[in-house]
């Protein structure tokens, strides 16, 4: 486990690092962990070890030289959102500071002066645990738990930044709606564990056939949504022909409308042309 402390004062640095050493000897956790320390004695010390290298946990104290309270948190925050953090409170203004900083993301806080093996090697476990779990969460309100990919709610939040991405650049921006073929008549032949499986497989297919850069998700019980942005490398029209000549070897409808940055239209107003277009004979492309 490889732990930052951020701390200016050397001597708080020099007692936690012989804390963390006693936590590793005295193995406090169920399975054995060899613990790192990583020392910044100012903020601007740990944004550079946090851009070059891999951190576990961070130990914060909000007092550094080149930055005070509240701000050291959220440079914290906005420097690696995805690392936990516990807090190490020198006095009583900063315990009343870090019990209001936990409802904003910290992870745990402690006195300095309650430091001791046991309680900071449960502060760090907690932390890196309820950590995971509050990702976890994240993570599962995102996605749809049958096929991985995103969810609707998901889909209209990144489709939105993606279509306000492309007015401000001035490039189309194609929606796309697909849905398997046949589907109720799938699931009344053969029941609902074979209508999920095709379900998967329609989204392994459209996964398979978006970039990176593209946004995919399932945005209804049988519907997926994508967006692709205009490129030099693929063309919207390319785009479409790629995907809709694949999309009907594997029995997939595709109905797609088009972003003009030059009149602009609202991402659900994509969607709704998309959904008029998505027919099993609509060869043609709106544009």
């Amino acid at each position: 486990m490889r732990v930052l402390l951020v701390e200016s004062e050397s001597e708080d640095a020099l007692f936690l690092r012989d804390v963390l050493a006693e936590i590793e000897e005295g193995r406090y956790w169920s399975n054995w962990v060899h613990i790192e320390m990583l020392h910044a004695p100012t903020w601007s010390d740990a944004a550079a070890i946090l851009a070059t290298e891999s951190v576990d946990i961070i130990l914060l104290d909000l007092d550094l030289a080149d930055c005070q309270g509240v701000d050291t948190f959220r440079r914290s925050q906005a420097a690696a959102a995805h690392i936990p953090v516990v807090l190490l409170a020198g006095g009583s203004q900063d315990e009343a500071m870090a019990t209001r900083l936990v409802r904003d993301g910290v992870q745990d806080f402690l006195l300095k002066k309650q430091v001791d093996c046991a309680p900071l090697a449960h502060a760090i476990r907690n932390a890196v645990e309820r950590h995971r779990q509050l990702t976890a969460a994240r993570a599962a309100a995102m996605t749809d738990s049958l096929t991985g990919l995103l969810n609707r709610s998901s889909f209209l939040t990144f489709g939105d930044r993606d279509r306000k991405l492309a007015e401000r650049l001035g490039r189309r921006l194609m929606v796309m709606v697909a849905e398997p073929k046949n589907l109720s008549e799938i699931a009344a032949a053969y029941g609902e564990q074979r209508r999920d499986l095709t379900l998967v497989e329609v989204a392994d297919h459209l996964r398979s056939l978006a970039s990176p850069a593209d946004l995919l998700a399932r945005i209804g019980q049988a519907r997926f949504g994508l967006t692709i942005v205009d490129t030099e490398a693929e063309p919207v029209e390319a785009a479409w022909a790629r995907i809709h000549h694949a999309a009907l070897e594997h029995r997939i409808v595709i109905g797609s409308a088009i972003f003009h940055p030059e009149s602009p239209l609202s991402l659900d107003a994509l969607l709704e042309q998309a959904a008029l277009d998505l027919a099993p004979n609509a060869f043609a492309m709106r544009r």
